[in-house]
C-alpha cells in the first residue's frame, strides 16, 4: 500500500508541479486594490454622460444647421449661375445682332463713300471741261485778236510801200 500511495503522492507533486510552471508562464493580471476609487470614478463618468450627450447633440445640430445654410447658399448660387447663364445667351444674342448690324453699316458706308468718291471724280470732270471750254474760248479770243493785229499790222506795212 505504501507503493500506491507514493505512486499517488508523486502523482500528485508532478500534478502540482505543473500546475505550478504553466502559471508562472502565464501573465497575470494586475490586481485592483481600491474598488471604491474604481466604483466612485464609474459613477463619476456615468453622471458626465448626460452632459456629453448634451454636447453631442449640440454639435449635431450645429452642424445641420451648418449644412442646411451651406444647401441653401448652394441653391441661391445655383440660381445665380443659371440667371448668369441666361444672360450670357442674352449678350450672345445681342452680340450676334449688332454684329450684322455693324457688317450692314459698314457696307452702307463703303457704298456712300464709293458714292462720294465718283460724285467728286464726275464733279472734277465738268471743272476740267468747263475750265477747258473757257479756256478754249478765251484762246480763240485771244488768237483772232492777235490774227486780226497782225494782219492790220502787215496790211499798214503793206500801205506804207505801195
Amino acid at each position: 500500500m505504501k507503493e500506491s500511495s507514493c505512486r499517488k503522492f508523486m502523482k500528485l507533486l508532478g500534478s502540482a508541479l505543473l500546475l505550478l510552471g504553466i502559471s508562472a508562464a502565464l501573465p497575470v493580471p494586475a490586481a485592483h486594490a481600491n474598488y471604491f476609487n474604481d466604483i466612485y470614478n464609474g459613477l463619476q463618468k456615468f453622471s458626465e454622460l448626460p452632459s456629453d450627450v448634451n454636447q453631442l447633440q449640440e454639435s449635431y445640430r450645429q452642424t445641420t444647421e451648418e449644412l442646411q445654410q451651406t444647401k441653401d447658399e448652394l441653391g441661391n448660387t445655383q440660381d445665380q449661375l443659371g440667371e448668369t447663364l441666361k444672360e450670357m445667351d442674352t449678350y450672345r444674342t445681342q452680340n450676334a445682332a449688332l454684329q450684322e448690324q455693324n457688317l450692314q453699316l459698314t457696307k452702307v458706308v463703303d457704298e456712300l463713300r464709293d458714292d462720294r468718291v465718283a460724285r467728286e471724280n464726275y464733279l472734277h470732270k465738268i471743272k476740267m471741261t468747263v475750265f477747258t471750254g473757257i479756256g478754249l474760248v478765251l484762246g480763240y479770243f485771244i488768237l483772232t485778236r492777235l490774227v486780226r493785229f497782225g494782219m492790220r499790222h502787215r496790211s499798214r506795212r503793206g500801205d506804207r510801200l505801195r
